[in-house]
């Protein structure tokens, strides 16, 4: 990147050169007096140059004090301009005294010779002002990035112990019971353990593996309420090249089991519908309410407040995510685009 940028210097003060040395020679034709005359004035625009770019710049303009770079800036110019146009005079005299200047101390030549200092003052700045901003800008994104990737990884960690706490009370509440299911259930808790380690490290899994946990949780909540549960789980025949984030789906039939049973004496009824639909993924999920509603039943679960955040984090503007809450219906509606 360095070398680059030396390069680019370089090439800019040699286009720089020649294209004021064909401006110059423009008026009598002498090419190489213009390019002499352009060679006696570098060394002040590079020192006027260099002096902004490697001082005024980083110490003022970079730092927000843009009042005080544009003084120095000026400031700078006009000193400078004023020693380019003694230089002038008498390059002029020595190089062509057919076109001697007996105008030394005209504000508009002071003026000329300021402006044309200015020139590649202006432009050298105003690309290292526009690649640095680019460059702060790249930076800004890969932290914005990486605080992204931490959060996720955060609300994972959450998701997780959240989801396998409420699977070991079941087992407990069996274990109770001296449950000929519990070694099944155990079992099953054992296959969840497998996809926390591993699977859920994924960025993305399969939406087969999304279905499979999903059938899986469905199977062990089944066989803790048995009867006071009536499940319809809808899924799509086919799911091939389709591809989620782990745990994105599971925690909203967690949360129909958790708010539809808790307290709840009658048989609760639960709706799961997943399509898919070219690129776009629609998953619906209907559970009937408590009949005994409480306050601490009432409020939204730790999963599904998380499962906001991570939609928001992967997806933003590619999701729509619905929530209904009446007396008798809790209903979400999930909506993926671009899959």
């Amino acid at each position: 990147m360095k070398s680059l940028n030396i390069w680019f210097h370089i090439g800019f003060w040699i286009a720089y050169t020649l294209v004021y040395t064909l401006i110059q020679a423009s008026y009598k034709g002498d090419y190489e007096g213009a390019f002499i005359y352009e060679l006696m004035n570098l060394p002040l625009r590079l020192a006027v140059v260099y002096f902004n770019y490697f001082y005024l710049l980083p110490r003022f303009l970079l730092k927000g004090k843009v009042v005080n770079y544009f003084v120095y800036t000026i400031i700078t110019l006009c000193i400078a301009g004023f020693f380019q146009r003694i230089i002038n005079y008498e390059l002029l005299n020595i190089l062509n005294p057919e076109m001697r200047d007996y105008g030394l101390w005209l504000p508009y030549k002071f003026l000329q010779s300021t402006v044309i200092i200015a020139s590649p003052l202006i432009f050298v700045i105003g690309i290292s002002v526009v690649w640095k901003v680019s460059q702060l800008q790249k930076r800004t994104n890969e932290l914005e990035n990486e605080k992204l990737q931490s959060e996720l990884k955060y609300l994972k960690s959450q998701i997780n112990p959240h989801f396998l706490f409420n699977t070991l009370n079941n087992i407990y509440g069996l274990s109770l019971e001296n449950s000929k299911k519990t070694p099944e259930l155990i079992l099953k808790l054992s296959d969840f353990l497998s996809f926390s380690l591993y699977e859920s490290n994924q960025k993305m899994i399969p939406l087969d593996k999304e279905i499979a946990l999903m059938t899986d949780f469905i199977t062990l909540e089944k066989s803790r309420f048995e009867d006071r549960v009536a499940i319809d789980f809808s899924k799509p025949k086919s799911t091939e090249n389709i591809s989620i984030p782990p745990l994105i789906l599971v925690p909203f039939v967690e949360n129909a089991f958790k708010h539809s049973l808790k307290d709840e004496t009658k048989i609760a009824d639960i709706a799961i519908d997943l399509k898919t639909d070219n690129d776009m993924l629609l998953f619906e999920v209907k559970n009937s309410k408590s009949h005994n509603i409480t306050e601490s039943n009432t409020k939204k679960g730790l999963g599904l407040e998380n499962i906001k955040k991570r939609l928001d984090i992967l997806y933003g503007s590619d999701h729509e995510l619905t929530i209904n809450d009446n007396k008798q219906l809790f209903t979400i509606l999930l909506k993926i685009k671009h899959l």
